[in-house]
């Protein structure tokens, strides 16, 4: 391959995946309640399990400096570079991914290509999936960048969390609706708005109610006969995942790629979660031969 695929850990796919893909990771860092940085060999499931003990993180985005030195990298063996960032809706990555591609550029012959995903988690980790897949297979620079306009256009997300009180101490929902949804046992519907914004479109009662609210909220928004893959997310239970699941085989989809929360997000929206990323239309014919 003639070029490279950068993404960042916020992606969400694990590692035995990206090294499939040949998509190159850049770790966003962590830091527990004391400002200690959190050590690259914690697992998800000792964050969730800290964080269910009363535990908040923070993360700090990707500098400059992080886009620049892994830039440099693959600019030194003359490849082309395609940046996949964190919605810059949610984060200012993207904008230090810009500033690193524009000295790399001044200083090396090669093309870089940084893009907003517009996404988060399982929907940045379909994105990546699908740019890493089509590279893999043959497809072009152009064919790749090509690819993930539609990607990031098409891409949608729909998930649920059990408590409102990581939103709310991040600032995304009110001091009301997080004590609301506490007392009344109501769980909020999320989506990424057209900005790559976290917001919450509706509130459920109660999980059986939020698994039917989320397939006729996918329903008014795809017209795709289900052929792709479907990206469901979970945190330490994937059984969460068999209800929703199992809603969508019913209305035709067939191939899923659950992905597990990782820390970046996790940390934001807390350790009980479930929901999905999806395609509002269909993977275009010409992507398909990439795409298997």
């Amino acid at each position: 391959m003639t070029f490279k695929i950068i993404s960042d850990s916020s992606c969400d796919l694990d590692k035995e995946t990206l090294n499939n893909l040949d998509v190159k990771v850049l770790r966003i860092k962590g830091t527990d309640e004391k400002g200690e940085d959190l050590p690259e060999d914690l697992t998800n499931k000792e964050i969730y399990k800290r964080m269910r003990e009363g535990a908040f993180f923070k993360t700090s985005q990707l500098t400059y400096y992080d886009y620049f030195k892994k830039f440099e990298e693959f600019a030194k063996e003359g490849k082309d570079i395609i940046a996949l960032t964190l919605s810059s809706g949610l984060s200012g990555t993207y904008q230090n991914a810009c500033m690193a591609k524009r000295e790399i550029e001044e200083k090396y012959d090669i093309r870089v290509e940084v893009v907003d995903s517009l996404a988060a988690s399982v929907g940045f980790g379909q994105i990546t999936y699908f740019a890493g897949l089509a590279a893999k297979n043959g497809a072009t620079y152009d064919e790749v960048l090509d690819l993930l306009k539609f990607l990031v256009e098409k891409t949608k997300h729909i998930f649920t969390v059990y408590d409102l009180k990581y939103l709310y101490e991040g600032g995304r929902v009110s001091k009301t609706k997080a004590k609301i949804s506490s007392v009344l046992n109501i769980l909020p519907i999320l989506e990424v708005d057209e900005e790559g914004k976290l917001f919450v479109s509706e509130m459920v009662r109660g999980k059986n109610k939020s698994y039917k609210k989320m397939m006729e909220m996918i329903e008014e928004r795809t017209t795709s006969d289900g052929s792709d893959t479907v990206f469901p997310v979970y945190a330490d239970d994937i059984k969460v995942l068999d209800p929703l699941i199992k809603k969508l085989e019913e209305r035709g989809h067939h191939k899923f790629l659950p992905l597990e929360i990782g820390q970046t997000i996790a940390a934001h929206v807390g350790p009980d979660i479930f929901g999905l990323a999806y395609l509002s239309e269909n993977i275009p014919e010409k992507f398909k031969k990439f795409l298997g």
